[in-house]
C-alpha cells in the first residue's frame, strides 16, 4: 500500500529518538560516574589515611624517613585529636608553593598542610601560622569550623606537634574568625612584649570561642587557618599553645565514626559536578520514562485492536499488510500524533529545564576578559543564589545580560583608593585582574556598604566593564543566577 514508507518512516523516526536518548543517558551516566570517582579520587589523596603509612609513629616503613626521602620540604607533623587532622607538615620558601602541591611534592589542587615560610621549622617563634585548604569530607583543614559549636571546641581540647627533633603538645583555647589581611594576626615575625600582649587581648576580645589557660607572652602559639564562605577574604583559625606535656588522646579508637562518613558521602553528592551531572540526568530519564510510556500505550492500542495473539513482529507486519485506504490513512494518522506528542514531550521537558534550572547567555563584551572573551557561551545555574566573593553570576542590565564577578557581599564595605578595590579596609589581591581599578567620575560615591541580600560585582577588565561602580549594588534576587561553565570555540 502507498503508505507503507509513511508508516516506516515514522516508526524509524521514533526507533532513531528512543535510541538518542538511551545514548545521551549513558554517556552522561558515565561521566557523571566518572566525574564522581575522579573527586572521591581527589579526596582519597587527601585524607589523613593517605598518610598513615608515614607517620611518625610508625615503625614499619616507609615512616616518616621515608616521606622527607620523597619531599625534603616534609619537616613535621600534626594532630589535632578528635578529628581528622593527622598530617605531615611541610614548608616552602613562600605560601604560594604549597597551596596547590601535596606534602609528597606532587601537583594538587588539594594542596598540603604548611608551616608559613617565614616561621622557624622549630616553633620557637611567638605565633607560628599553619595553613590548610577547607575541603569538604572533613579532608585537610575541612573540621577547623566545627571548633565554631560550643560542644565540639570543648571536646577538643589538645593536640600534637612533631618537629622532625621532638614532639610537643598543643593545647587550643580560641577560635576565631578573622580576614585573611588582618597583619595583625597573620604576623610571624612578633617580637616586641608590648605587640604580644596586644595579641593575646584580641584573641581573648574578638574569640567566639575562648578557653582561658592562662596564656603568656612566653608562650609559643599555633594558628591554624583556613577559608571560610562567611565573609569575604574570611578565615577560621584555631589558636593553641605549645606544651611539653602530650596529653592522651580520648578519641585515640574511635578516630572515624558513622555520622562522619555519612556526612563525607553526602558531601561528595552535594558536589556542583553531582548536582549539575545529577539534574540533566534526572532530566534525561524524565525523557526517557515519558517515551517508554508512549510506547508502552501506543503498543497496548494496537494490541487491544488486533486481539492478544500475534508477537509483536507479527503485529508490525500484520499491520503493514494491504488495508483499505480508510484504514491505511487513520494508521497514518495515529502514527503522526504520537510522533509529534513524543517530539513535543521532549521539547516541553528541555524547555522547562531551561527555564526553570539552567540557562545560558552570549557574552558580547570583553568586560570579563581574560577570564571571558566575547563570543564565549556561558551556562548558568538558575538555583543558585548563595554568592560569595569570586562567584561568577549573571545579572541585568538595561534589559541584557551579563556576566560579572561578586567582590563583596552584604555587610561588606567596599572602597576604590589608590591601593585599587578596597574590602573592608583591605586592599584585594585579585590574580585574574590585571588593570587599575579605579572609580569613575559618572559612578556611584565611595565606600559604600553592601545592604542585606545585595552583592557588589565588577568586571574582570577593569578599563571598560560597565560595572557596580556605576549601577551600584545588585539584588541577589534580581540576578539570573551562579556561573557553570564556559564554552568556547577557537579559531
Amino acid at each position: 500500500m502507498k503508505n507503507k514508507p509513511i508508516i516506516r518512516f515514522f516508526r524509524g523516526t521514533d526507533k532513531l529518538i528512543n535510541f538518542c536518548m538511551m545514548f545521551l543517558l549513558l554517556g552522561l551516566l558515565l561521566y557523571g560516574g566518572y566525574s564522581l570517582w575522579d573527586t572521591n579520587q581527589m579526596f582519597n589523596q587527601a585524607s589523613a589515611f593517605a598518610y598513615e603509612i608515614y607517620h611518625p609513629m610508625r615503625e614499619e616503613e616507609p615512616g616518616f624517613d621515608g616521606l622527607r626521602a620523597i619531599n625534603p620540604d616534609v619537616f613535621g607533623w600534626l594532630t589535632v585529636f578528635g578529628t581528622n587532622i593527622d598530617y605531615p607538615l611541610v614548608q616552602g620558601t613562600d605560601n604560594l608553593h604549597y597551596v596547590d602541591t601535596n606534602a609528597r611534592g606532587l601537583p594538587a589542587l588539594t594542596g598540603a598542610i604548611f608551616l608559613d615560610f617565614r616561621n622557624n621549622q622549630n616553633f620557637t617563634d611567638f605565633n607560628n601560622i599553619i595553613y590548610g585548604h577547607d575541603m569538604a569530607r572533613e579532608a585537610m583543614f575541612g573540621e577547623i569550623a566545627n571548633f565554631a559549636d560550643e560542644g565540639y571546641f570543648n571536646a577538643r581540647q589538645f593536640g600534637s606537634i612533631f618537629t622532625g627533633q621532638r614532639h610537643y603538645g598543643v593545647e587550643f583555647f580560641a577560635f576565631l574568625l578573622v580576614d585573611a589581611h588582618d597583619s595583625g594576626f597573620y604576623n610571624p615575625r612578633m617580637s616586641d612584649q608590648i605587640v604580644k600582649a596586644d595579641h593575646l587581648d584580641r584573641i581573648r576580645e574578638e574569640a567566639i570561642q575562648f578557653r582561658d589557660v592562662d596564656v603568656t607572652t612566653a608562650d609559643q602559639l599555633v594558628m591554624l587557618s583556613t577559608c571560610t564562605e562567611t565573609i569575604t577574604n574570611g578565615r577560621f583559625v584555631l589558636i593553641g599553645r605549645l606544651t611539653n606535656h602530650i596529653e592522651q588522646n580520648p578519641f585515640a579508637d574511635a578516630r572515624v565514626g558513622t555520622g562522619r562518613f555519612v556526612r563525607a558521602w553526602a558531601g561528595l553528592f552535594h558536589s556542583p559536578v553531582a548536582i549539575f551531572v545529577g539534574a540533566i540526568t534526572g532530566t534525561l530519564l524524565i525523557i526517557l520514562l515519558t517515551l517508554m510510556t508512549l510506547s508502552t500505550v501506543k503498543r497496548l492500542k494496537e494490541k487491544g485492536a488486533r486481539g492478544t495473539g500475534p508477537t509483536e513482529q507479527a503485529e508490525e507486519e500484520t499491520s503493514l499488510l494491504p488495508i483499505d485506504q480508510k484504514k491505511g490513512a487513520h494508521l497514518v494518522r495515529r502514527e503522526f500524533i504520537y510522533l509529534s506528542s513524543k517530539i513535543l514531550g521532549i521539547v516541553l521537558v528541555i524547555t522547562l529545564v531551561v527555564t526553570f534550572v539552567f540557562g545560558f547567555v552570549s557574552v558580547e563584551d570583553f568586560a570579563m576578559s581574560p577570564a571571558i572573551q566575547a563570543g564565549d557561551i556561558v551556562l548558568f545555574n538558575r538555583l543558585e543564589r548563595n554568592f560569595i566573593a569570586t562567584d561568577l553570576i549573571v545579572v541585568p542590565f538595561e534589559g541584557e545580560r551579563q556576566v560579572r564577578r561578586v567582590v563583596a557581599v552584604a555587610g561588606d564595605t567596599v572602597d576604590i583608593t589608590d591601593w585599587g578595590l578596597v574590602v573592608n579596609d583591605r586592599p584585594q589581591q585579585e590574580p585574574r585582574v590585571f588593570e587599575d581599578t579605579a572609580q569613575f567620575v559618572e559612578g556611584i560615591n565611595f565606600p559604600i556598604v553592601v545592604p542585606e541580600g545585595e552583592v557588589f560585582v565588577l568586571g574582570d577588565s577593569r578599563g571598560r566593564a560597565i560595572d557596580s561602580r556605576i549601577y551600584g549594588t545588585v539584588n541577589v534576587s534580581d540576578t539570573f543566577g551562579s556561573v557553570v561553565t564556559i564554552f568556547r570555540w577557537e579559531n
